[in-house]
């Protein structure tokens, strides 16, 4: 078994480009939290609120805030952002992966017509008439690029991606596996009782720098092109439907269903399980809570949630309201039986 890398406490700091304090011979093979970390492993303090986290920790060396004080006699790194320098920890602690190994192999299966030059292709992929695979572009096993599609450089699609005819991925593009790009989009009219397919003849487009989850689905438009732009990252299981436009730098988190023709501004957020339904338009900067349904327009930096989805405040006001349902149903009972009485009451008075 190949031993996983490691690294000094020293080295590290020098990577990350903080100020070391403590053991710098000490060395690093994982990363846990603070609360699951051994001697052996890096950690990593976001706030001063887990410092008592940190007295109780194990962890052999810390990544704390520029500004923050810690307890003596521990192994700390310095740095001005300990999120974002946890990432380049990370990347230097990864188990390595199996690259793809350079050229064709033999196993693969390239149309005379494609353009392959400097791609690395493992065994079974399929590469389509008139396809082009741009150089450094790694397409793992099972791989399968549709005739006329493009493939921009240095990109990485896993096992078993599909990328349907006519498909354009940018540069350094990464799709993970049994992801389906291009697709037929879903629609059907229905006559004579019949449910007659529209058939689907537009592309899609994915520009530099996205990443795509496993098991996503991205559909081809009905005609025209369904987009997904410049360094938007899409989790795993998302269903992006036809002539969905994703503007740049969204995050759309697993599960989620954008429905057709809808379009996201820059730097949406959608969480887990949304759905969007079609022909709408939220805005740049508009964030929507897990498990919500959107059922209209969402105006430009507004955060909505809730089913159907509504802005947060007044979210968190209807939200109130429910819970104080019971209680006012019990007091309503009482005023409506009370009433009752009173009317009674006035009833026999009249009477006599």
């Amino acid at each position: 078994m190949e031993e996983l890398p490691s690294i000094t406490a020293a080295d590290l700091a020098d990577r990350l480009g903080g100020f070391l304090r403590g053991d710098g011979s000490r060395i690093v093979r994982t990363v846990a939290p603070l609360d699951e970390a051994g001697p052996d492993t890096l950690s990593w303090l976001g706030s001063p609120d887990y410092l008592p986290k940190l007295a109780a920790s194990k962890a052999g060396v810390v990544l704390i805030p520029a500004d923050c004080e810690v307890p003596p006699k521990r192994t700390t790194i310095r740095v001005s952002d300990p999120d974002l320098a946890l990432c380049e920890a990370l990347r230097c602690l990864a188990p390595p992966t199996e690259p793809v190994p350079a050229g064709i192999n033999p196993a693969a299966r390239v149309a005379e017509d494609a353009i392959v030059d400097g791609a690395c292709l493992g065994p079974h992929v399929y590469v389509g008439p008139r396809a082009a695979v741009g150089p450094g572009t790694q397409l793992h096993p099972g791989v399968y690029i549709g005739a006329d599609s493009r493939i921009g450089h240095d990109c990485v699609l896993w096992p078993n991606v599909v990328v349907r005819e006519y498909t354009t991925l940018g540069e350094r593009v990464i799709v993970h596996p049994n992801a389906t790009i291009g697709a037929d989009g879903f629609g059907y009219h229905m006559r004579g009782g019949k449910h007659i397919k529209i058939p689907q003849i537009g592309r899609v487009v994915i520009e530099d720098d996205v990443e795509i989850g496993a098991g996503t689905c991205v559909d081809r438009a009905r005609s025209g092109i369904t987009r997904i732009g410049r360094g938007t990252k899409i989790d795993n299981l998302v269903q992006i439907a036809h002539n969905v436009t994703i503007d740049e730098d969204c995050i759309v988190v697993g599960q989620c269903g954008i429905s057709g023709s809808v379009t996201l501004g820059k730097n949406v957020v959608l969480s887990g399980q949304v759905g969007v339904v079609d022909h709408l338009r939220i805005g740049n900067q508009v964030m929507v809570a897990a498990q919500s349904g959107v059922f209209g327009d969402i105006p430009d930096g507004k955060v909505y949630r809730g089913t159907p989805a509504v802005e947060n405040n007044d979210y968190g006001r209807q939200a109130v309201a429910v819970r104080r349902l019971p209680k006012m149903i019990v007091q309503l009972r009482a005023l409506t039986k009370r009433v009752e009485q009173l009317e009674s009451a006035a009833n026999d008075t009249t009477r006599s």
